[in-house]
């Protein structure tokens, strides 16, 4: 176990590319010290001056939530990130580790979440800068803890690493890494099929009640979780993605598994578009926190992404909704409230704000995942001809 737990460490940093990098900035949970501690080793491959370790206290964070008003939150250095604008100039590479703590947050009040993630998120604007422009070198994964195993998925903390392991192709026998290159290959060149098609909007229904038409933007670009530099920004990744014409999307959609929101479940829920817009949604649990979500700012109840994964997919068939989004959407077709993505638009690659939405890609203050795929979902792709091409149907990729 531990050999495959180093060779999982060696490989996140074989995904960040660290071959002309000078430091690196770890965030991880302060209960992941021992796998910090593999972190270092890995980086010891490297000709790096620092590897810093940023942890996050999160039990004490969500003390601090629960017992402070927003001012004092506001004030307190847990949520101040400025420490990441430093190295982002510094032109690090980050590797953030999540790591879930089930139903921590469920007694804290929905809108200091929202606030406080929109305070903090201010605190890193120049990271965000670099971040969202595609110019540093990131990569977001997992690591299993004993409340997320145990409490969470009713399962050992060891049963859970193996899955970890599976999912990220980690065995004993191969690369992991070559084999990682190998299924992004394979993505990339589905996602250039759709590129050739330049679909003018697709059309999503199943029998949840999904009814939706997403429009795309002229120039769109299909891509996955390899960037054009080779860089591979989540593990794992089964995804094919592009961002919408973000001001006309129109319909419903259902949600088919349980979105993990800071903590907090937001489950069975379905949310309304008129012109691009969210003008009506509910969920059976956790609606106040999805209404902070959509309410983060004036351009948060759009659309940002639109992403495919077949249902017939290595983490979709271990059976296991992992209360992480990470893995979750990476199980599911999904969307994404709020911010798109430069590089899924021609000739916008430093763009942002009111001139990417000028576009058509949609530029906010908050990115959050929400999974939408089932067996039977279809989506048809529709040319600016009128020649209607089934993208995916009875769950999977088609094309």
């Amino acid at each position: 176990m531990k050999d495959k737990k180093q060779k999982y460490a060696d490989l996140l940093l074989k995904c960040l590319k660290l071959e002309d990098k000078k430091y690196l900035f770890v965030r991880l949970p302060d209960f992941l010290s021992d796998f910090a501690d593999l972190i270092k080793i890995s980086a010891e491959s490297y000709d790096l001056k620092e590897v810093h370790i940023e942890v996050e206290e999160v039990f004490k964070k969500h003390d601090l939530l629960r017992d402070l008003d927003q001012e004092n939150i506001n004030k307190h250095p847990m949520f101040d990130h400025k420490e990441y604008n430093r190295y982002a100039k510094l032109d690090a590479a980050f590797l953030f580790i999540q790591s879930m703590v089930p139903n921590l947050m469920d007694d804290v009040d929905p809108k200091k979440i929202k606030d406080t993630a929109t305070h903090t998120r201010e605190t890193e604007r120049e990271f965000r800068s670099l971040y969202e422009t595609d110019k540093l070198n990131w990569c977001i994964a997992g690591v299993p803890n004993k409340y997320w195993a145990q409490d969470g998925l009713k399962m050992s903390e060891d049963e859970l690493w193996e899955l970890i392991f599976k999912v990220c192709l980690v065995d004993d026998e191969h690369d992991p890494y070559l084999l990682w290159q190998e299924k992004l290959n394979a993505l990339e060149e589905k996602a250039e099929v759709l590129n050739d098609y330049n679909f003018e909007y697709l059309k999503y229904s199943n029998s949840l009640g999904t009814d939706l038409k997403v429009y795309l933007p002229k120039g769109h670009i299909w891509a996955c979780g390899k960037d054009k530099l080779g860089r591979i920004v989540n593990l794992p990744t089964e995804e094919i993605f592009t961002s919408p014409l973000y001001n006309k999307t129109e319909g419903i959609v259902y949600s088919s598994k349980p979105l993990l929101y800071n903590n907090v479940s937001i489950e069975d829920f379905y949310l309304e578009f008129k012109e691009g817009k969210i003008v009506n949604f509910h969920a059976e649990k956790g609606e106040e926190v999805l209404k902070g979500i959509i309410e983060t700012d004036e351009y948060s109840c759009y659309l940002g992404e639109c992403a495919l994964v077949s249902f017939d997919s290595p983490i979709s068939n271990t059976n296991i909704i992992f209360q992480e989004t990470l893995y979750d959407e990476n199980a599911s077709c999904h969307l994404a409230i709020g911010s798109g993505f430069n590089e899924c638009l021609k000739d916008s690659f430093d763009k942002r704000g009111d001139e990417l939405r000028a576009l058509g890609v949609n530029d906010a203050k908050t990115h959050v995942d929400f999974m939408i795929g089932t067996k039977d979902l279809r989506i048809v792709g529709v040319t600016y001809d009128g020649e209607e091409i089934t993208i995916m149907q009875e769950g999977n990729i088609a094309i």
